[in-house]
């Protein structure tokens, strides 16, 4: 009887996340403000991944969610975003877009 294994490939990725604009405040991990623009945050967050897969449409990605303190300190979801991982190799820039979720209710929006 023969097993039917299809092939498979592997993605390993090391780099970091600089840093980024935005709010002063998270509970991801510790910031400091650039010298240059006081909007710009510095992370230089490690990444080592490794991705396998039999069939690369539609990946592989990285999600971002940046959380941060509510009016009553609860963490909440302040932004989130998604980019692709370039196929080639070297050094490469992204800028992730952020989406930020808004309140539903008028409560919610003041609490906010």
């Amino acid at each position: 009887m023969a097993i039917n294994n299809p092939s498979v490939f592997l993605l390993m990725i090391n780099g970091q996340i600089e840093g980024a604009n935005g709010l002063e405040e998270g509970i991801s991990q510790i910031t400091s403000k650039g010298r240059d623009s006081p909007q710009r945050m510095i992370w230089n967050f490690p990444l080592e991944i490794t991705f396998k897969s039999t069939n690369p449409l539609g990946w592989p990605q990285i999600v971002v969610s940046v959380y941060g303190p509510d009016t009553f300190g609860n963490d909440v979801v302040r932004g989130y975003g998604a980019t692709h991982i370039p196929f080639t190799p070297g050094q490469h820039n992204r800028t992730i877009p952020m989406f930020v979720p808004e309140s539903t209710s008028r409560l919610q929006k003041f609490t906010r």
